[in-house]
């Protein structure tokens, strides 16, 4: 090789690295050390792969290596040998197929430093691609590149091959199933209750139906609407109500009490205003009117204001009463109480009294809805309203 650069001197000559690739010589550690020097392509200093002599000079190239350098340098459809310097042309270097032969048949040794095979040239590509010692993709596709000899063993770990669920039985790649991704989503995952004293374990789609009939939950007293503000263990209700039976029965009386006053209702607001008119909210838990015992009732009433000597009268507008419900921002039971044509003269006119006769509805809620009695709902206990008003009427505009 050292005698083939001096003969051909080191102006052009080019060194290459492509190892078993389609371009440039062989590059491979012979077995019987280094190879004749005509073997050599005198473009990239390998031993020719595919090997091509010129008609000039009869050396050897690399016909890869020839091809790149004659297009390249090609003026007019011919080009110099790079080594004696002649005019060349397609017809002017041929395939060498005795020398082929030859050099196919020089032994080398495998590319992988660990592997010790060694065979000829001519079988050296179908031996990498089946060596034990090659480095491939893993074949699930987790990232890795992986020894051959060892990815038999690498699959059976591998993050991706595929697994059930040791719970729900669902399959997929092993990093998904065993993460909290899945975990926190499976129907199947047992879950343990967090109330104190409580030994419930059971798969995560039966445990909903625990939540709302654990014995050792946190509830409010059933009685929590007449006023008992205590917080129970469910499995002790019915000892709380035995205990604090005579309690519970006072509160009832005085709620009774109050419903049959007249004069009142059973949850007054305080005064809020609408562009100077003075209302106020009436509640009757237990109904009022047509709605007496069945339903919540729910009105509005006038009362003297600071300003009524210079407002129109009698009042137009509307009031929005709603029943918030307490769990979340919707659902809440809504009632629009109008003020215009239909509304009797006594519940829109100028007071000068306590208040005005009531407006609104009998029959807002009825006792038996899930809103007036079932605390998932978000009503029982104390109950808030919200309420906003407007007047309708442009008597006074400057005044709205």
């Amino acid at each position: 090789m050292a005698a083939a650069n001096d003969r051909l001197g080191s102006s052009f000559l080019k060194i290459f690295k492509h190892p078993a690739s389609s371009y440039g010589g062989y590059d491979y550690t012979f077995v019987d050390g280094d190879p004749p020097s005509n073997y050599i392509c005198l473009i990239c200093t390998l031993v020719s792969r595919d090997p091509h002599q010129v008609s000039c000079c009869y050396n050897i190239y690399c016909k890869s290596c020839l091809d790149k350098h004659r297009k390249k340098n090609s003026r007019n459809g011919t080009f110099r040998c790079p080594a004696c310097r002649e005019l060349l042309d397609l017809r002017s270097y041929f395939k060498d197929g005795r020398m082929e032969r030859e050099i196919k048949a020089l032994k080398v040794q495998c590319t992988i430093e660990e592997c010790d095979w060694k065979g000829t040239i001519g079988d050296i590509e179908a031996h990498v691609m089946a060596c034990p010692y090659r480095m491939v993709d893993c074949s699930l596709g987790c990232g890795e590149k992986i020894c051959c000899r060892e990815m038999e063993t690498h699959l059976r770990d591998c993050p991706k091959r595929i697994v059930s669920c040791q719970y729900c039985k669902d399959g997929g790649p092993h990093d998904i199933i065993t993460s909290s991704a899945h975990l926190d989503e499976c129907r199947s995952y047992p879950i343990k209750c967090s109330n104190e004293g409580c030994e419930f374990i059971e798969e995560r789609f039966w445990f909903k139906y625990h939540q709302k009939r654990c014995p050792k939950a946190i509830v409010y007293c059933e009685y929590s609407n007449l006023g008992c503000d205590e917080l129970i263990k469910r499995e002790e209700q019915e000892k709380h109500n035995e205990e604090f039976s005579k309690e519970h029965l006072q509160m009832a009386i005085k709620q009774v009490d109050s419903l049959q006053t007249k004069c009142t209702c059973s949850s007054s607001s305080k005064v809020f205003k609408t562009s100077g008119y003075k209302m106020m909210l009436c509640v009757y838990a237990n109904g009022y009117g047509r709605g007496k015992g069945t339903h919540m009732s729910c009105y509005t009433v006038l009362v003297p204001g600071e300003y009524d000597d210079v407002l129109g009268w009698p009042f137009e507008g509307e009031v929005t009463v709603e029943l918030l419900n307490q769990n979340e921002d919707r659902n809440h039971k809504k009632l629009i109480i109008k003020y215009d044509d239909s509304t009797p003269k006594d519940c829109k006119e100028r007071v000068t009294k306590t208040m005005s006769e009531r407006w609104g509805k009998d029959r807002f809620i009825a006792h038996s809805a899930p809103e007036f009695k079932g605390i998932e709902y978000g009503f029982l206990g104390p109950r808030y309203f919200r309420v906003s008003a407007r007047v309708t009427s442009k008597t006074k505009p400057w005044l709205v």
